[in-house]
């Protein structure tokens, strides 16, 4: 995801939020099913699975049934080219996006509460606010959330940059479902006009990064998707705006890309974040209901 250019650009930076981006996985035997499906309609078939953009170095390698997925493929399908993230143009486009370019600040975008809160978060981990006053709150998060989770081993390299590498190096064929551009737009409007519901909201995940990392692994182990489909719905019912806009916006533009799959001769093997793929709103619940067929590897 482009929050890999954030981190590659400042240390201890990477954070959409926690449901978002922390889905763990490791490669335990003995298990089922994993975040992985295969999608079959009209003659033709993909795959799809819940990428998780920040991994261990222990937790490679990935269950079999990604390397299945990516075998049986001829196209390997992410949210972003990855290449786009070495264009140093882009890493301007971030900056301007992320900063502010006006007389705001971010104690001036923040009521004061909200602003105390984040800045006893932010003293806990020995990082001094007044520091971040140009970073839009999106920066902010972005770069506390990250350096909370060093702690639990985590790294920049998810299962869409391991998978991006295996087919650059195998000359797979790849396609894309959003731009840099789409992408940093995402990023660059979280919390947009709710900046104080955005910072409480990711004040939480910050405070129990370590507690909600343990819940998921242990679920992601077993291929179960209540405990995310959980979180995603009281997100959705907390800060529907930014749900709109993180998830079900761009889950309903991916819809469009990937029923043309069907379309296809080729079967691609399509990553995208984890949190795309469950609820009523994720893309395996709208693929059923277009009628394709949907099942867990």
């Amino acid at each position: 995801m482009i929050i890999d250019l954030l981190i590659n650009k400042t240390k201890h930076m990477k954070h959409l939020f926690l449901i978002c981006t922390i889905l763990l996985l490791c490669n335990f035997l003995g298990f089922s099913q994993s975040f992985v499906w295969k999608i079959k309609g009209k003659g033709t078939e993909f795959y799809i699975g819940g990428s998780i953009h920040i991994l261990r170095d222990q937790d490679y390698p990935l269950p079999k049934e990604f390397y299945e997925a990516y075998d049986q493929s001829d196209v390997l399908t992410t949210e972003l080219d990855m290449n786009e993230m070495k264009n140093p143009s882009n890493s301007i486009k971030m900056q301007q996006a992320l900063i502010f370019q006006d007389d705001r600040t971010l104690s001036g975008v923040l009521s004061k509460d909200v602003y105390y809160k984040l800045d006893s978060v932010s003293n806990a981990m020995g990082v001094n606010l007044k520091l971040m006053e140009k970073l839009k709150p999106s920066m902010v998060v972005i770069s506390l959330s990250f350096q909370s989770l060093q702690k639990l081993g985590v790294t920049t390299e998810g299962v869409d940059t391991h998978f991006t590498e295996k087919a650059v190096n195998d000359k797979k064929s790849r396609l894309f479902l959003e731009s840099f551009d789409e992408q940093l737009g995402f990023i660059k409007d979280m919390g947009e006009g709710n900046e104080d519901e955005f910072v409480l909201y990711s004040i939480e995940d910050i405070e129990k990064n370590e507690e909600v990392f343990t819940d998921l692994l242990e679920n992601w182990k077993k291929g179960q998707q209540e405990l995310l489909n959980d979180q995603l719905l009281e997100f959705k019912s907390n800060y529907p705006d930014v749900y709109n806009t993180l998830v079900l916006k761009r889950n309903n533009n991916w819809m469009m890309l990937l029923e043309k799959y069907m379309d296809t001769a080729e079967i691609e093997f399509v990553v995208v974040g984890a949190m795309h793929l469950v609820g009523k709103d994720g893309l395996l619940a709208q693929l059923k209901k277009k009628g394709y067929e949907v099942s867990q590897l």
